[in-house]
């Protein structure tokens, strides 16, 4: 099992981590993004889980208002989505108003459709 640490140093090789060291599962990018809504939006269900473990806000609110159930859906990762909803993620809505299933519906992103709906 990979450690938080090691979940860390992976994330900042994203360009809009990479000028910052990662040290708590709270940190925040430029955008307001946690590890969470990366890891999610990759689809990582094991560093999910660890993050998580770890004290990781599920339903932090990032970028637009998008929380990591957000992300997971925008990129179609249905087995994030349901991860993150068996370890109680909301269907929040981000600042335009739309929840991760209507993110989904207007990418057509029929994996996570389904497991949204």
């Amino acid at each position: 099992m990979r450690s938080v640490e090691s979940i860390f140093r992976e994330i900042e090789q994203v360009p809009d981590f990479a000028a910052h060291i990662i040290d708590s599962v709270s940190y925040r990018n430029g955008y307001g993004d946690t590890p969470l809504h990366i890891v999610s939006y990759w689809g990582d269900c094991e560093a999910i889980a660890i993050l998580v473990a770890a004290g990781a806000d599920i339903n932090a609110l990032g970028e637009s208002g998008y929380t990591p159930l957000h992300c997971a859906a925008e990129s179609n990762k249905s087995e994030a989505i349901s991860l993150l909803l068996r370890l109680g993620a909301e269907l929040l809505t981000d600042s335009a108003g739309d929840t991760a299933l209507d993110i989904a519906v207007s990418l057509n992103n029929k994996d996570a459709i389904a497991a949204l709906s």
